[in-house]
């Protein structure tokens, strides 16, 4: 397969795929061949089911995958921060029962550095954070207003200092804010999301 994008629905994965398929790489998953509306749906409809683990929407063309993903969800463009202090601890949140990495929304008219560094702020309190470099893009689809979303977030390698106090964004319902070794981050990685591992490990911390 020379194209692979992973989108995570029900926070299970939706596998776009570009030729051949790898059954052994995917052999838990429902493959369908063919990027088209029905096969969008259909790959929706299956992630809802508790016996799934993933699905792959295979076509030979990388320019029908990408143009019926457009198709198929509405687009929204966050960014958010990995962000270490000086000892290498990485700066984790908890919001709504899981723990997850400070992120939000792009405002108009803001670029989305400036995004990954305003939400990082708000949400962490952390006053000074600069961006090393880009990591990559994460996607998500979520249901909202009787629409499926497609959150494209772009995360960021970030500096911080242990020295400012963390102050979590209550009214987005986050309820802590702590700094976290790299040991200890898979243990809290258990009640969290599979988007939250695969960037993570992206960034060369897991």
């Amino acid at each position: 397969m020379s194209f692979l994008q992973k989108i995570y629905y029900n926070n299970k994965p939706l596998i776009l795929a570009e030729g051949v398929m790898d059954k052994k790489q995917f052999e838990a998953y429902i493959c369908l061949n063919g990027a088209n509306a029905h096969h969008f749906s259909e790959a929706i409809r299956l992630l809802d089911r508790v016996d799934i683990k993933g699905v792959v929407i295979l076509d030979e063309s990388r320019e029908k995958l990408e143009k019926e993903l457009l198709w198929a969800f509405y687009p929204l463009h966050s960014s958010g921060g990995v962000v270490l202090n000086e000892s290498g601890d990485v700066l984790m949140i908890f919001r709504r029962g899981k723990w997850d990495l400070p992120k939000g929304k792009q405002d108009e008219g803001e670029d989305i550095e400036q995004c990954a560094v305003r939400e990082v702020s708000e949400e962490t309190g952390l006053k000074n954070v600069q961006i090393k470099h880009k990591i990559c893009n994460t996607l998500h689809v979520y249901p909202m207003n009787n629409k499926l979303i497609l959150k494209h977030t772009a995360w960021y390698l970030m500096q911080g200092s242990a020295k400012e106090q963390l102050m979590p964004q209550q009214e987005e319902n986050i309820e802590y804010a702590m700094w976290v070794k790299p040991s200890e981050i898979r243990q809290l990685l258990e009640n969290s999301f599979e988007t939250i591992t695969d960037l993570l490990v992206e960034a060369q911390i897991l």
